[in-house]
């Protein structure tokens, strides 16, 4: 059992909103920190996080715009959404000057957020958990940045909004309980016409350029969801020398269905001692 709490901590655009969860008592383990995928916000990681809380100081971040934290005014980069997430690890007492770096891990979008806050504030970060890597060709990339809704505004028919709950809820695993996928899907609306700003972000990114040059340990924990092949390709081009583990069980909804997997991996390889 892990204490929780949620709360709010300055940055750069105002207030990030998080989850926490702790330890009755310390652990002496190093801390992590989640960051999620586009357009949800932390409350995916609501069963992974109080798992891990178990037996070390876990948080899950909103990212700027999405959730519950203050968003940018304009249209964000990788690097504003990394310095923001810098910003509340400031804030919350981590960095060289303070309580030390965390772990992260980065599921989706939270990967290129965890990948630019460790190449520019390596003091931050330890060792580095992905899954899911969005690792595509230069054409698809553009094609996707050309067909971003830009110009979309919210309808009276709640059109959009209808597709989310579709998607979301009622296009979900039966295995997820529909109160469950609710939660998710109030959460992912939030952002309403600016869903897109963080797809902005992952799509300009020069992933293939960042991704070599992290000096930090790497582990890819990876289900078999629709990012599977794009993730093989990014270990095998860009990061050889990550520690790779697939999931075969789980294809769809996750952190729903394998939080327990993620956890049980993920405490393997971050409490391994440093070679």
């Amino acid at each position: 059992m892990s204490n929780y709490q949620r709360g709010y901590v300055d940055c750069r655009f105002g207030q990030i909103h998080y989850h926490r969860a702790w330890p009755a008592t310390g652990s002496g383990r190093t801390p992590l920190a989640f960051f999620h995928q586009n357009h949800k916000s932390a409350f995916e990681y609501d069963m992974l996080l109080r798992e891990m809380g178990r037996d070390r100081e876990s948080l899950a971040f909103d990212t700027p715009g999405y959730g519950y934290s203050d968003g940018p005014p304009d249209v964000p980069t990788m690097a504003d959404f990394a310095g923001a997430m810098a910003d509340a690890l400031d804030g919350l007492g981590f960095g060289a000057g303070g309580k030390g770096a965390v772990d992260v891990f980065g599921l989706h979008t939270g990967v290129l957020i965890a990948t630019e806050l460790a190449l520019t504030r390596p003091d931050l970060v330890r060792r580095i958990v992905m899954s899911g890597v969005p690792y595509r060709s230069p054409e698809t990339r553009r094609e996707i940045l050309e067909s971003l809704p830009r110009d979309q505004k919210l309808t009276e028919d709640g059109a959009w909004i209808k597709d989310r709950w579709q998607v979301l809820v009622a296009d979900r695993s039966k295995d997820v309980p529909l109160e469950r996928a609710a939660r998710v899907f109030a959460e992912a609306i939030r952002p309403l016409d600016k869903h897109w700003y963080a797809y902005d972000a992952v799509w300009n990114y020069p992933l293939a350029e960042r991704l070599p040059q992290l000096v930090h340990p790497v582990a890819i924990l990876q289900t078999h969801e629709p990012l599977l092949d794009e993730t093989r390709r990014a270990h095998a081009e860009l990061l050889p020398q990550a520690h790779f583990v697939e999931i075969p069980e789980v294809q769809v909804n996750i952190l729903e269905l394998a939080w327990k997997q993620f956890a049980r991996e993920m405490r393997l390889w971050l409490d391994k001692p440093a070679p």
